[in-house]
């Protein structure tokens, strides 16, 4: 019933920097999800662990040598928002981007050994202070932008890109973009409560959910969904199998009809079963329902062990669907681009390195060969 830290170790498929057409080429990985724990790579890794660890890279001298050029990385699991002051943990966080991109530089140039074919670096800053100081950015706030924290970090972005960009030449490409982008946020909705108010869920007398009296509950925080108490997958379920698709079909129109207070309006576009958004082997894993927010200035809060050990509530901003991507150097041709989606990552990372992509991978390349047209209107 609690959700569980994932990392590396739940994949269900290889990570690219395991497959087989990267056999021989030196990788050098930044602070990239699922590098945790640390296992030996044709190259560096200096990884994205999601708990405190005193084994967080490869070679295990990497730091060492980083440090020889001044370079000391830290991650974000050592400057957690506690709500507290604002300016060391800003700088906190801006000096884990600064770290980890001059890590990403030293390995790059050559300066801790061989250089790598691929360098891959992940930078976290404008996540990280989007999600709490957002507000700053908003039309009529009252702090300056040169203190605004997450303006500070693009800035700092930016500055990374120019030295990146800088190393390009006939052999070496660039290739940036974010999975998600960003948006305000007024509150979170506890959706506990609508299930609790309806009868489908039951707290017991510490606040925790009676699980022998629930019928669904919140899934864990971002996945924006709702799980069934499904016997046979929970130790006290309530939900038969067989009665799933009609349990479901009650507990998504009761979510449909809830009214956001704050609005006056649906709280939600609709409450979609999984089966119609994930399809494969591990469908399964994802929520009974996902929540599609009317308005996503109001989003679900989440399962409330996490969400009270994060902060949820002092939160100004959240993800939104769409981002950016931008390639550059010789991989890439000026002033062509098109829409694109997380999958296209990888066999353009490929197509980069002058490798086909597996039929497998699912996406196309945005290279030169293969970039698609914008559709009439885009920019």
């Amino acid at each position: 019933y609690r959700p569980v830290v994932l990392d590396g170790s739940a994949a269900r498929r290889p990570f690219l920097w395991r497959r087989p057409e990267l056999t021989g080429r030196r990788i050098a990985l930044v602070n990239v999800f699922g590098t945790h724990p640390v296992e030996p790579v044709d190259g560096y890794c200096l990884s994205y662990p999601m708990r405190a660890t005193v084994r967080a890279c490869h070679p295990r001298n990497l730091p060492v040598l980083l440090a020889r050029e001044g370079v000391r990385p830290v991650h974000d699991v050592t400057v957690w928002f506690t709500g507290g002051p604002k300016d060391p943990f800003v700088s906190g966080v801006l000096n884990a981007d600064r770290q980890r991109a001059d890590a990403a530089l030293a390995m790059l140039d050559g300066r801790v050994g061989d250089r790598p074919d691929l360098t891959v670096l992940n930078l976290t800053a404008i996540d990280r202070l989007s999600h709490v100081y957002w507000q700053e950015t908003e039309p009529g706030s009252p702090v300056p932008e040169a203190d605004q924290a997450v303006l500070r970090a693009y800035q700092l972005a930016d500055r990374v890109l120019g030295q990146l960009l800088e190393r390009l030449d006939d052999h070496t490409s660039l290739l940036a973009f974010s999975e998600i982008g960003f948006g305000p946020l007024r509150s979170y909705r506890s959706v506990n409560d609508v299930l609790a108010a309806a009868g489908l869920l039951t707290l017991g007398p510490d606040g925790t959910p009676d699980w022998s009296r629930t019928t669904a509950f919140e899934a864990v925080q971002g996945a924006q969904g709702v799980n069934l108490n499904l016997a046979g997958r929970y130790r006290d379920g309530t939900v038969r199998p067989a009665d799933r698709a009609r349990v479901l079909a009650e507990v998504a129109a009761v979510l449909e009809e809830h009214i956001n207070p704050a609005t006056g309006t649906r709280f939600l576009t609709r409450a979609i079963p999984r089966e119609e958004l994930h399809a494969g082997p591990a469908a399964d894993a994802a929520p009974d329902l996902v929540l599609d927010p009317a308005d996503w200035r109001y989003l679900p809060l989440g399962d409330p062990f996490w969400s009270g050990r994060t902060n949820r509530m002092l939160q100004s901003g959240w993800h939104r669907r769409d981002s950016y991507w931008a390639g550059a150097g010789a991989a890439f041709t000026a002033g062509r681009g098109g829409p694109a989606r997380p999958p296209d990552i990888a066999p353009t990372l490929l197509a980069m390195l002058g490798l086909d992509p597996a039929p497998d991978l699912p996406g196309t390349a945005l290279t030169a060969p293969a970039l698609r047209p914008a559709p009439a209107g885009a920019s």
